[in-house]
């Protein structure tokens, strides 16, 4: 009788090391940005994209000397990114 491989998918993804965030979410991880503008950005991505865009968020970013692309706001904004790899 052969046995059956067991599913071990769950400890190869434990094994991995954490992924750094992608941009959007290091802005978001408290270490650029805080209080008001930290809550002004989730609030803006969570927007409808033809009321605020990406590069409105770009745009925004940039003003507060934070590098954030217009790919990297719709990677995040489309839960495409770093941040969300399981």
């Amino acid at each position: 009788m052969a046995q059956s491989n067991p599913d071990l998918s769950e400890f190869f993804k434990y094994s991995r090391p954490p992924k750094s965030p992608c941009r959007v979410g290091y802005a978001l991880s408290g270490k650029e940005l805080k209080g008001d503008e930290k809550t002004q950005l989730e609030s803006a991505l969570k927007t409808d994209k033809g009321l605020i865009t990406a590069g409105a968020i770009q745009e925004w970013g940039k003003r507060r000397k934070i590098t954030l692309t217009a790919s990297s706001v719709v990677n995040h904004r489309k839960e495409s990114c770093s941040c969300y790899d399981d």
